[in-house]
């Protein structure tokens, strides 16, 4: 039985499983309703489930919001029946939350078009900390390659509030050190979002961002964006994903984003040396940055093994963990 809607304001059902948001428009973005709803459904260890009808597509920040642990897209199709929104099988109603059904299985994902999709950027740089730290390089880094501007600005929610700037969203994290902090992040063509961490080397910044439709980017332009990343990000993924035609994710069963080059900073590189990155086993492998400096942009748009083996191949010279 549904219980009273009295602990979230913003829930449309709320049981001890779930908190359940009806959200049936074209395009559903990461709300302040949304945002308070997953972060109420974390805190009280519970789901936080987003009903959207098969016409709905996603906002990349609430896309990244519902691939959180504690968070699910429910698919109500017009036959009033229920489907995981991403991978495609059936739910049923259980009395406390939508629920797979017995020996459900996902659907199998559409071959994707090539040149389909969204340009995906992922940036991580580790920073010293301190009264040196600033954040937001690796957007405004971005917004010039791939957008030919400044970001527009950041916030909690879509829309974002506050007019871009680098010092003040700098200040909102250190302050808030050592807890993470996540904000939304928007510039010309792109958004995402921009989140922090403690780490015991310093502060962590993680930057995911969705771009311009893949086939009208230039590659001169992610050449740029490679060349300039490289003096401080400790690594980069450029990608395409064929589930954001427009930019907003439909729903069904998509491959994943389609890795088209990887950087590997100069921390990386440095530690088994130059001739050790030449080495890197892709096709395409450029030295970028200064002596002493150099880091290495590994493109994946040839050889014989497909982009997904070939970043793994990446990640194995290196040593470092799959990027899932």
């Amino acid at each position: 039985m549904v219980e009273p809607l009295t602990g979230t304001p913003a829930a449309d059902i709320e049981t001890a499983e779930a908190i359940v948001i009806e959200q049936f428009r074209a395009v559903v973005s990461a709300s302040p309703r949304l945002v308070a709803a997953a972060g109420e459904a974390a805190a009280s260890r519970r789901l936080l489930q987003v009903v959207t009808s098969e016409h709905s597509g996603l906002t990349y920040p609430l896309e990244l919001l519902l691939g959180e642990g504690r968070c699910e897209w429910v698919v109500r199709d017009s036959r009033g029946g229920h489907r995981d929104g991403t991978r495609g099988f059936p739910l049923r109603w259980t009395g406390t939350r939508f629920a797979p059904e017995p020996d459900a299985t996902a659907a199998e994902p559409a071959e994707p078009i090539p040149g389909s999709g969204s340009l995906e950027v992922r940036i991580t740089t580790l920073h010293g900390g301190g009264a040196t730290l600033r954040l937001g390089r690796a957007v405004e880094t971005v917004t010039s390659a791939l957008g030919d501007g400044e970001p527009a600005g950041w916030g909690a929610a879509e829309p974002v509030t506050e007019p871009w700037s680098a010092t003040t969203l700098t200040n909102l994290c250190r302050d808030r050190l050592p807890a993470p902090t996540d904000v939304i992040v928007t510039g010309p063509g792109v958004v995402g979002r921009l989140r922090t961490r403690k780490v015991e080397a310093g502060v962590q910044e993680e930057v995911e961002l969705s771009g311009p439709p893949a086939g009208t980017v230039p590659r001169a332009a992610v050449e740029t964006l490679a060349a300039e990343a490289a003096g401080f990000a400790r690594m980069m993924v450029v990608a395409a994903h064929p589930g954001r035609p427009d930019g907003l994710r439909v729903s069904g069963p998509t491959p994943p984003a389609l890795p088209y080059g990887v950087l590997i900073g100069h921390e990386l590189v440095a530690r088994n040396g130059v001739a050790h990155a030449e080495r890197t086993p892709v096709a395409k492998v450029a030295i970028l940055g200064g002596v002493g400096h150099e880091a290495a942009w590994c493109r994946l748009d040839g050889g014989q093994r497909p982009p997904y083996e070939q970043m793994a191949a990446i990640l194995h010279h290196y040593g470092m963990p799959d990027q899932g």
